[in-house]
């Protein structure tokens, strides 16, 4: 039998290695669901309850960078990654390519020229 006080530094590291690896996929999960709330206010609006609430969620979260600053980053590297996948020989339609491009194209646009938030 296998004394605990060798298996519980073990299953530990096992653990923090599981988390390390998946903690990427949290952060893009969290970016998903800060832009899933924008979407959900936008098509929803101010006067619906479930509009005006996401809203005012979102608009919270986002007024902080130091929160959303590392799910941005995780988001645009997969975004490259998914760009790299589309232009190689792999994929047989050029369709993946084009609605990449859009979304790129439409974040940059929202953040040049969107609304400016105001400084705190």
């Amino acid at each position: 039998m296998v004394p605990s006080a060798v298996v519980k530094p073990l299953l530990e590291g096992l653990v923090d290695l599981i988390r390390f690896l998946l903690q990427p996929l949290g952060y893009l999960a969290f970016v998903l669901a800060l832009g899933a709330l924008s979407i959900a206010s936008a098509l929803l609006g101010e006067r619906h309850e479930l509009g005006f609430f996401a809203g005012r969620v979102s608009r919270m979260v986002w007024r902080y960078p130091e929160v959303t600053r590392r799910g941005v980053q995780v988001a645009w590297l997969a975004w490259a990654l998914l760009i790299v996948l589309a232009v190689s020989p792999v994929s047989p339609t050029h369709w993946d390519e084009v609605a990449l491009g859009a979304i790129g194209l439409g974040v940059l646009w929202r953040r040049a020229f969107g609304a400016r938030r105001a400084a705190r």
